[in-house]
């Protein structure tokens, strides 16, 4: 038997995924990063801004392996949001304080 043939013969039994954004991040490479004190972190010679404040923390990176330009975060399993190419003019101009940004 074709394994079309016998695929075809469980087509009922099937459970596809909805359309959903995020259902394409489960078949995306993982990587562990650390992010920087600026709240970036490097990925293939760019940097990138955190979508949230995840200073000092290891955090996982998920991509698409041909097309790596987006690339999401997740902190503890969580999904935190994507990922921002490092705009180094506007980085430089955010004002830091001892706990953070302000």
């Amino acid at each position: 038997m074709k394994p079309i043939d016998r695929f075809a013969m469980d087509i009922a039994r099937i459970r596809f995924l909805p359309p959903d954004p995020v259902s394409e991040e489960l078949f995306y490479a993982e990587d562990s990063r650390k992010v920087k004190k600026d709240n970036t972190f490097p990925f293939r010679t760019k940097r990138y801004q955190a979508p949230a404040d995840l200073r000092d923390k290891q955090i996982a990176i998920r991509f698409d392996r041909a097309r790596p330009t987006r690339v999401v975060v997740y902190y503890k399993d969580e999904r935190i949001g994507e990922a921002t190419e490092l705009d180094l003019v506007a980085n430089a101009h955010l004002k830091r304080g001892k706990g953070g940004s302000r």
